[in-house]
């Protein structure tokens, strides 16, 4: 008979870095970047062993967590709080032992520092808001499609590391890029146009979560093995869903380069 709790092994890559007059910046904020993991640590929270399964061959994919442990009672899920150093809980907010919004606030007192993204089968109104109302990153409301729940992954790390690893006073433009990432564009969800190739999109978003720099079209093309103006198409779709921003490097003698980086 399967257990409550499973501890799973993963790896993960790097986010955001600043560039300041066409030059990536350094020094304190990469000394910083070194002392903080590339992985961020995570529990799900369901009381359905098939669920929590699902979710993990998920979190698998995004290479950006390592799962923890999956719990299936509120007891459980507590024990672990205390034990462990946890980014990030994928909490069903009826979990059993679990008081629904009630245990939650309770939970983000005890755990200020742990971030929280509920999956569960609750729409209800009142019950939504309150979860968003005491900071949640996301609400998915079951059943949601494996993408939903990468793109929110993604955007928590993103979120994460752009907020944990600045080193540099904030400049507004800057916060915004970090802050709207609690959001998502529903046009991300929705099944690219004609000319624009499901496969070749995921392998694109692969190349630019794998980087830490934005990229231009030539770095995407030359890495995919895709022409510069493919790649140009793919990344400026990417762009208009709201999934990347870009930025220009005017560092070099020339016409300044565009350059994209995943949100």
């Amino acid at each position: 008979m399967a257990t409550g709790r499973q501890g799973v092994a993963g790896n993960g890559c790097a986010s955001l870095l600043e560039r300041r007059n066409g030059v990536i910046s350094g020094s304190s904020e990469q000394v910083k970047q070194n002392l903080l993991p590339e992985v961020l640590s995570c529990v799900i929270a369901d009381t359905s062993l098939s669920l929590q399964k699902k979710y993990a061959l998920t979190l698998s994919r995004t290479r950006h967590f390592r799962l923890r442990e999956t719990v299936t009672t509120g007891s459980e899920l507590e024990e672990c709080l205390v034990r462990a150093n946890i980014h990030i809980v994928l909490l069903d907010i009826y979990l059993k032992g679990w008081d629904g919004v009630d245990s939650l606030r309770k939970a983000r007192i005890r755990y200020p520092r742990v971030d929280w993204m509920i999956l569960s089968g609750d729409d209800d109104p009142d019950v939504v808001r309150g979860c968003v109302c005491l900071g949640v990153f996301d609400y998915l409301i079951k059943p949601f499609s494996v993408e939903r729940l990468e793109h929110a992954l993604n955007a928590y790390f993103q979120y994460h590391q752009g907020l944990t690893r600045r080193a540099n006073p904030w400049r507004q433009k800057d916060l915004d890029m970090v802050t709207s990432l609690r959001g998502i564009s529903p046009r991300a969800l929705e099944d690219p146009p004609k000319g624009i190739q499901r496969k070749l999109l995921e392998k694109i978003r692969t190349c630019m979560r794998n980087n830490r720099e934005a990229l231009s079209a030539s770095a995407v093309g030359e890495t995919i093995g895709i022409s510069r103006s493919t790649a140009r198409r793919y990344l400026e779709y990417l762009l208009e869903t709201g999934e990347a921003t870009f930025e220009y490097d005017i560092s070099s003698v020339g016409r300044p380069v565009k350059l994209y980086r995943l949100l």
